[in-house]
């Protein structure tokens, strides 16, 4: 069903324009001033708005400026008498979608409310394509098992909790999610619970009316309404206050809440996706979290690993950032392998998220066409070196036993050093990864990838 917003002033037009719009199957809602409309933008989302030019209190360009600021993608054909060449520029100029003249047919106008709600639905399609198109990149076992899990349960309305320090990806993953789901058509809203005040959060989450608190000046719908239909991605949830926890637990269970400063229950249709870097589950033993919303939230846990503990996919996601953001500033980059392998011993504490940011750096002031290891800033040039105390009077034998001594030493120490990590440990002591498979195969050190 397409959602429309008419706004004209004259009863007669609204009665009619809305009575034969609705018996083509959409839903209308009128407006009859400027202030009235964008009141209603506020609080509703929309296919397509009819605006008159004239209004009682300014004219349809403020309507339209005010669409373009509000849902941007949203067109907007302006119905006017005025026919002239000038109102028509103006509207056009300011981002109209059509300009049409009274009086008109009714079938001239439906055939342009079909037409444009048409081009929306295709347009939400594409974009829809294009993003199944992009997988969350990554080939270590530890990444794939938790987008494999995400995978098999995006088709389902189940709520999961993602876990993982920041940086890791989890929104990304959450939007693969949401792309994977019978909700895909929907819309993906994010909320990130850790930048917003108890009132704001709550607020944010569920709407609020004129006057319910300091600053509500105009009634606005929260994200459970505006999601309504698709998915919804509470970040940091653990930094929600108790009483926003309360009623964000009657929403899970019950499907409906208020507006703040308001009685009226609203039902929602929106599928939960939480994330938090914290232990919520100490975080309950701490009285910090409820551990009703604890086990409604962690219906289905998703472990998102470190970049430090999937250094095989630094150089992937590394020459994926160079290309994006290489064509968006208009130039070619590439990055050297010694870059590349430098770039896979690091630690990288934010994670992907710092990867990135390195990366955006790089296309800023890297000199040439190829990043070498002397564009790197100095902390990530400054690599860790190995060291091992070695007294010489450990070791015993023939030199070549002795070197053996040495040699298992190294390897134990790298072993220790790297958490077992065999990309990261190759780079360090300089060799090749089937080089040292076979070394720590013949130190009897294990084998694992």
């Amino acid at each position: 069903m397409h959602q429309i917003l008419l706004v004209d002033d004259e009863i007669t037009l609204q009665t009619t324009l809305a009575d034969t719009l609705e018996d083509e199957g959409c839903r209308v809602l009128v407006a009859g001033t400027v202030s009235e409309a964008n009141h209603t933008l506020e609080a509703n989302a929309f296919d397509l708005v009819l605006c008159d030019l004239k209004l009682p209190d300014g004219n349809g360009i403020d309507v339209l400026r005010r669409v373009r600021e509000v849902q941007p993608e949203v067109p907007v054909v302006i119905l006017t008498a005025f026919g002239t060449v000038e109102s028509a520029v103006e509207a056009m100029k300011a981002g109209a979608a059509e300009y049409i003249t009274k009086p008109f047919e009714e079938t001239q106008l439906l055939a342009v409310v079909e037409r444009h709600c048409e081009l929306r639905q295709l347009r939400r399609r594409v974009r829809e394509l294009e993003s199944l198109r992009q997988r969350p990149l990554g080939v270590a076992p530890a990444f794939l098992k938790a987008l494999e899990l995400a995978e098999t349960v995006a088709p389902t309305d189940t709520t999961i909790l993602l876990l993982g320090e920041t940086g890791t990806g989890k929104e990304v993953l959450a939007r693969h999610i949401h792309t994977c789901s019978k909700r895909s058509s929907g819309p993906f809203m994010a909320v990130n619970c850790a930048a917003l005040p108890e009132t704001l959060l709550e607020a944010e989450l569920f709407g609020h009316e004129r006057g319910a608190f300091t600053g509500a000046v105009r009634a606005r719908r929260g994200r459970f309404e505006a999601a309504d239909g698709g998915t919804l991605f509470l970040d940091e949830v653990a930094e929600m206050s108790p009483a926003v926890q309360a009623k964000l637990l009657r929403v899970l269970q019950e499907r409906t809440f208020e507006r703040l400063g308001s009685n009226q229950v609203v039902t929602t249709n929106v599928r939960l996706l939480a994330a938090t870097r914290r232990d919520l589950a100490a975080e309950v033993q701490a009285g910090s979290f409820r551990d009703d919303l604890y086990y409604r939230l962690r219906v289905v846990p998703i472990s998102v690993p470190p970049l430090r503990e999937r250094p095989g996919d630094v150089p992937l996601l590394a020459q994926h950032f160079v290309r994006r953001y290489a064509a968006e500033g208009g130039r070619e980059l590439e990055l050297a392998p010694e870059t590349l392998r430098c770039l896979e011993t690091q630690e990288f504490p934010g994670n992907v998220r710092e990867l990135e940011n390195l990366i955006q750096r790089l296309v800023v002031t890297c000199p040439r066409d190829t990043v070498h290891m002397e564009d790197l800033p100095e902390e990530y040039r400054a690599r860790r070196e190995l060291r091992v105390d070695v007294d010489p009077m450990q070791f015993t034998g023939t030199l070549a036993e002795q070197l053996a001594q040495l040699e298992e030493m190294v390897l134990r120490e790298a072993l220790r050093r790297f958490d077992g990590h065999r990309g990261r440990m190759a780079a360090a002591l300089g060799i090749s990864r089937k080089n040292l498979w076979e070394k720590l195969k013949i130190h009897g050190l294990g084998t694992g990838s």
